[in-house]
């Protein structure tokens, strides 16, 4: 180099390359930068004098050149798009949408929650929030392995999943068999499931809880070929806070809320044919209530489980079948 001139100039052979891009119909601001060349490491721009209108059902073709304060346009035509013909069929409802920075499927249909379910399994801290009332009618849920710990959170935000049938739930529940410390389910109705367990105990919900299990409700029929039914969970070790359970359990060995309680059930309340809410007290606090439709009506217990959900986005009220729902607070 001689005083910082270079020794060799570069240059540039003119090339006929052309560049598509499609764009959806807009106006390109006056002095905005609109055509942008790399070249040589170095990135040069066109910057149009008036306001360009790129409009729909147009093919626009520019030709510029590089010098040395950017690009210069050659030329512009503009014709009629022509239609490739496209091609056809439906696009792939996957049911759900993923975000990566919290790791939660928000979930909408069937579908959506077969694939959280299936994602769930290989990553247990994923979180799951119902962005509608979900059918699982015709659907097959499973949740393998007998020790998978789930440590998200399922939010069901006040909807209801239906249709939930399964006659291979051992030593399980909707969401497993355990739930962890960490580990958190709220705001979920779970609507006339019908459940059996063929080799263990069967739960609603889950099958043993070391997490929290918070306003959330169960109505059906949970039976066993042997074993323990249980309307919540098989066990308690964690916290179970403003559930209730209405339905049909296994005559014998069952609990409307749990069948072995180590920790605290605080508000909870049952109907349905099961004699006690806790086949057995091993320890912690048990507040569990039978609603039996004369000294203690579902009224009540709306009541009873909405003063123990103070700091909670949803609350119970009554519904026209004469059972709690929920919905957000007011």
């Amino acid at each position: 180099a001689d005083n910082g001139n270079p020794t060799a100039i570069k240059t540039y052979n003119a090339s006929g390359n052309t560049y598509e891009a499609l764009t959806a119909p807009q106006t390109v601001a006056a002095g905005k930068q609109f055509i942008r060349v790399e070249l040589g490491g170095g990135t040069f721009y066109f910057c149009p004098q008036n306001n360009v209108v790129l409009e729909a059902g147009s093919r626009y073709i520019y030709t510029v050149k590089v010098n040395a304060t950017g690009l210069t346009l050659e030329g512009c035509t503009i014709g009629e798009w022509a239609d490739g013909g496209g091609e056809s069929g439906t696009a792939e409802d996957l049911g759900y949408i993923y975000d990566s920075n919290t790791n939660t499927y928000t979930v909408y249909n069937a579908d959506g929650l077969l694939a959280w379910n299936e994602a769930s399994q290989k990553d247990e801290s994923i979180n799951c929030t119902l962005a509608a009332d979900i059918d699982l009618t015709g659907k097959e849920w499973t949740r393998s392995g007998i020790f998978t710990f789930y440590s998200g959170v399922f939010n069901g935000q006040g909807h209801r999943i239906t249709g939930f049938n399964s006659s291979a739930m051992n030593n399980t529940g909707f969401l497993g068999s355990l739930l962890s410390e960490r580990g958190v389910i709220k705001n979920l109705q779970l609507i006339d499931v019908n459940l059996y367990g063929s080799s263990g105990n069967t739960a609603g919900i889950v099958g043993r809880n070391h997490g929290q299990i918070i306003a959330c409700s169960v109505t059906g029929k949970i039976s066993a070929s042997y074993g323990g039914t249980c309307g919540i969970a098989e066990s308690n070790y964690g916290d179970i806070i403003a559930c209730w359970f209405d339905g049909t359990l296994k005559e014998s060995n069952n609990g409307a809320i749990v069948r072995y309680n180590y920790a605290d059930i605080t508000s909870c309340y049952w109907g349905g044919n099961a004699g006690q809410g806790v086949f057995r007290i091993e320890g912690g606090t048990v507040d569990a209530t039978k609603v039996d439709g004369a000294t203690v009506k579902w009224q009540t217990a709306v009541d009873g489980m909405n003063t123990a959900l103070t700091a909670g986005d949803y609350q119970w009220i009554l519904g026209t079948d004469g059972l709690p729902v929920l919905q957000k607070r007011q």
